[in-house]
């Protein structure tokens, strides 16, 4: 077993195959991705596949809380958390680099779409427990402790959702909303969840 950087040759290949994965089940989705294409893609036989995962939702589930996982904690590192801010300057320093994010990584951003729209016979809770879960409570808590008196799963739940699609739906909003034509996206969507949640 021969270690590069402490990582084994065994690692490396799974990380090989994360990275891949991420990259074909967001351009194509669930259904849109086998475990040959897979393989061709990651230059590995099918064997070798299943040497590392048990099928393909395995790859699935995998892939995607690993690579929802890694953005969420970059979006952790880039925002503000210390404990003597405020629970509305965290919530909008997490809002705005989540939103940025999801502008900027398109991977991430399809990888959430498809957990939406289609994900059926995916095991949606595993994908959640590990990598959704943390930020949306974080959130949810956040905006409890600014205004209390509203349902704030409701409206986090509504704001990531928006989100997640927002950044595809920016050229009919535009239409329909002629005055956010010129604010830039995050901007817009900052605008709006301030105003919802007066």
């Amino acid at each position: 077993m021969s270690e590069e950087n402490g990582i084994t040759k065994r690692e490396r290949t799974r990380a090989q195959i994360l990275q891949a994965a991420a990259t074909l089940f967001a351009e194509s989705g669930y259904s849109g991705v086998s475990m040959d294409g897979l393989g061709k893609a990651c230059r590995l036989t099918k064997g070798a596949l299943y040497d590392h995962f048990n099928g393909k939702e395995d790859v699935y589930t995998q892939c995607v809380a690993h690579y929802v996982k890694g953005a969420i904690s970059d979006i952790f590192s880039q925002s503000l958390t210390d404990d003597d801010r405020s629970a509305e300057a965290k919530l909008f320093s997490f809002l705005e680099n989540f939103l940025t994010r999801l502008q900027d990584d398109v991977v991430l951003r399809r990888l959430l779409q498809r957990l939406l729209i289609d994900a059926k016979g995916v095991d949606l809770a595993a994908v959640s427990e590990f990598a959704l879960l943390r930020p949306f409570s974080y959130v949810v808590d956040l905006l409890s402790q600014y205004k209390p008196s509203i349902n704030a799963k409701t409206h986090i739940y509504s704001f990531f959702c928006s989100a997640i699609m927002g950044e595809d739906l920016r050229a009919i909003a535009d239409l329909l909303s002629p005055e956010f034509k010129g604010i830039p996206a995050t901007q817009a969507m900052l605008e709006h969840f301030r105003g919802v949640i007066r």
